[in-house]
């Protein structure tokens, strides 16, 4: 629930606590490591914490409603496994709600775990929405194989590599 209590990874929350904290995030991150590592963990935490009414030095608070939420509960935090749906098709639909003002939170947060898994129709919707984001959106790529995604999608995120925990 909280940046603190991801093990291992303080190279990681550090930077992303200093950026809520300064009001200086980024459109698109893609979070890059092994399995087990702490990749989409760390997403939901940052999807919170991009929503959280009332920060404390970076983390959320854990109390407002934003914080309250969880990915499966709001309109406005959405998850796609590109594993399992990784065609055009289902691409355009999920960024056709970008468009879209959030419902319930401020931004709207699309988590999209195996990110390596989409095809390359679909990497070119998603680029299309990556190189001119609405400023309600953020996106995080999850993936456990960044040589695959394509460096057009790579330039446009700001990446962070998980280490395997000792």
């Amino acid at each position: 629930r909280r940046f603190d209590e991801v093990l291992g990874q303080e190279h990681v929350t550090t930077i992303l606590k200093n950026q809520l904290a300064s009001g200086r995030t980024a459109h698109a991150y893609l979070f890059s490591g092994t399995r087990g590592t702490g990749k989409t963990s760390t997403a939901k935490i940052l999807a919170r914490a991009l929503n959280c009414l009332a920060l404390e030095q970076g983390e959320p608070c854990g109390r407002c409603a934003a914080c309250l939420t969880t990915a499966g509960e709001t309109a406005d935090i959405i998850e796609m496994d590109a594993a399992s749906n990784s065609r055009v098709e289902e691409m355009r639909a999920l960024l056709d709600k970008t468009r879209f003002l959030p419902l319930e939170l401020t931004r709207k947060v699309y988590i999209i775990d195996e990110a390596h898994m989409l095809s390359d129709s679909a990497n070119n919707a998603l680029l299309k929405t990556l190189e001119e984001p609405p400023a309600h959106v953020v996106f995080i790529l999850a993936t456990t194989e960044p040589q695959s995604i394509p460096a057009t999608i790579l330039s446009r995120c700001q990446r962070f590599d998980f280490h395997r925990i000792g």
